[in-house]
């Protein structure tokens, strides 16, 4: 099998954004390991260390299990794993999977079993993708899965499809375009598919998976008071869970007892139980917001200290809390579906927008997958998504031929097919012959990692972007949440068509802040901000949305990826493609 074309990425995105689900059932799932092993059963320690059952201590878990250094392989201790989570009132499993045959998935067809007779469901966690980069790769991996375990009747299907949840290292190990055309792929080939649910709480990532989630908001709840966890929590998830009802996905929200790694990693990273109360605080929080699925990290997590499976130290009480919030978060009625719209548009802006486009091809660097992205599709503008190996074809990147170019990607591109830097000879060539670049990510840095390396490249195409700092600054440095309350986002209504005049910064999800600054934009630059973030002393932050006319002759634009997702996108993007080709 060839590896996918740019068209053929561009077709499975868009056919992924045409899915919507039907109302789910509502359902409380825990995250499951069974990679652990003894010398009794298993022959050897895995993932144990250090026992000394005689002190009730291991050295890599932060606590000792009832059951002791136990045996996933265990049909007693997967029969006791049922009952306890039955009890609970469970609904089943994630089942931590990393690979065809590997050890880790033995006890898996003894826990369906076991599922079965107490009526509970396990599906999988999709943990890695076997060759990074080849979306091929996935295939013989769901294949398997599909064949092996999703026939049984214990295991978790969605509208008939088998549920499969993947990991954030797998997310990154491909492109979103490329998890799009793996799931088409799996559809086409066993319909009707998978039910695939993302780690990530991003809109892009809503559009290609079936369900969005995280599996760990430890960073929700650092350093939190214990009066600070329920709002902090409602406020990470009030965002993810009204985009998912806005695209037609499944929305989870997860909580964790606590979390506490360092036995494990230096110095790690703990939160405080606060005996048992952080736990009791978070489900209130979602049964304030009522997602479709609560997800549990972890059953059994013991290296980092999230298990709700009781232990020496906590016995059991986070299953007795459980127990007392799952059957209620069942009963409670659907939430109701009332996602704003987006901005809306005059129907004169688009009228000329695409007057302004008519016989013009806007072309898009590989894998785009920005809402940047499906806005251009929906307004109907003429797009050709090339490969990196177009890019540097003599004659081919030009502005007669591709006027505007847009990067729609993550963080990460390829600097180099050929010759080393080739890419971005080819980029700076198409920018000095008048060529607009248009950075509109789903992520926080645009041109960040060349050819899988830190390398931070977007000032090399004229993109004046702040990083982060361990001491942020306004007007000199992004930062990686808040340091500051009411930030806001100032807009240039004189340029932009039915704006408001100030827009929240995001409270929840991913607030890497990544501003354009006037201060690194190159001598002779003609600078145009469209939106700027201020606090509420009036210090400005550096702006989330600008055009720049480089004295090269080039021109280059920069949407920060968060406000791609939010209302007034549209409205940004009409303005920034209009101005791309004024003069």
């Amino acid at each position: 099998m060839k590896p996918p074309t740019a068209r053929e990425l561009l077709n499975a995105l868009q056919a992924r954004t045409k899915i919507r689900l039907a109302t789910p059932p509502k359902l409380v799932l825990t995250f499951y390991y069974g990679w652990y092993g003894n010398p009794a059963v298993s022959g050897r320690w895995l993932h144990w260390e250090g026992v000394d059952a005689n002190r009730q201590q291991i050295a890599s878990s932060t606590h000792y299990p009832v059951l002791g250094a136990y045996d996933s392989n265990d049909p007693q201790v997967i029969e006791q794993h049922c009952r306890w989570a039955r009890a609970a009132g469970i609904d089943g499993f994630i089942y931590s999977w990393w690979g065809i045959d590997r050890y880790e998935e033995k006890p898996l067809p003894a826990l369906l079993e076991a599922a079965q007779r107490h009526q509970l469901k396990v599906c999988l966690y999709y943990e890695q993708v076997p060759q990074p980069g080849d979306p091929r790769s996935v295939l013989p991996d769901l294949r398997h899965i599909l064949r092996k375990f999703a026939t049984h009747r214990a295991f978790l299907k969605v509208e008939g499809r088998p549920v499969v949840f993947f990991y954030d290292r797998a997310m990154h190990q491909l492109s979103l375009a490329q998890w799009a055309w793996v799931l088409e792929a799996i559809r086409r080939e066993a319909p009707p598919g998978i039910c695939a649910i993302g780690d990530s709480l991003g809109r892009t990532a809503a559009r290609v998976f079936d369900g969005i989630h995280t599996y760990n908001p430890v960073l929700a709840l650092l350093d939190k008071p214990l009066a600070a966890i329920r709002p902090a929590l409602e406020a990470y998830y009030r965002e993810a869970i009204r985009l998912a009802d806005e695209l037609g996905r499944i929305a989870c929200a997860t909580i964790i007892p606590a979390y506490d790694d360092t036995k494990i990693r230096k110095p790690g990273i703990r939160t405080d139980r606060f005996e048992g109360a952080a736990y009791r605080q978070q489900w209130q929080a979602v049964m304030h917001l009522n997602p479709d699925w609560v997800l549990i990290t972890s059953f059994n997590e013991w290296h980092e200290g999230s298990e709700i499976e009781p232990s020496v130290e906590h016995g059991e009480r986070e299953l007795r809390t459980t127990a007392e919030f799952a059957p209620r978060f069942r009963q409670q009625e659907a939430r109701p579906c009332l996602a704003p719209p987006l901005s809306a548009l005059p129907a004169t802006a688009i009228t000329a927008l695409r007057k302004a486009y008519r016989g013009k091809t806007i072309a898009l660097m590989p894998d785009a997958a920005s809402e940047a992205l499906f806005w251009l599709l929906d307004v109907n503008l003429s797009v050709e998504p090339l490969d990196y190996a177009d890019l540097i074809v003599p004659d081919r990147l030009t502005p007669t031929r591709y006027p505007v170019l847009v990067y729609a990607t993550g963080e990460a591109y390829r600097a180099t097919v050929n010759a080393p830097g080739d890419v971005d000879r080819a980029l700076q060539a198409y920018l000095a012959a008048g060529g607009v670049l248009l950075a509109l990510p789903n992520a926080p840095f645009p041109f960040y990692y060349a050819d899988g390396k830190e390398a931070n490249r977007a000032a090399q195409f004229g993109l004046p972007i702040a990083g982060s700092a361990s001491r942020p600054e306004a007007g000199k440095t992004g930062f990686e949440t808040p340091p500051v309350p009411s930030l806001r986002f100032q807009l240039n209504r004189s340029l932009l068509a039915g704006a408001g005049e100030t827009l929240p910064f995001p409270e929840g999800g991913d607030q890497r802040w990544r501003p354009a600054l006037r201060s690194l934009a190159p001598a002779g630059t003609t600078y145009i901000p469209l939106a700027t973030l201020y606090d509420a002393q009036g210090r400005n932050w550096g702006d989330s949305a600008v055009l720049l006319r480089l004295p090269n002759g080039g021109t280059v634009g920069y949407i920060w990826f968060r406000l791609l997702e939010m209302p007034a996108a549209p409205i940004l993007l009409e303005a920034l493609f209009r101005l791309a080709l004024s003069t």
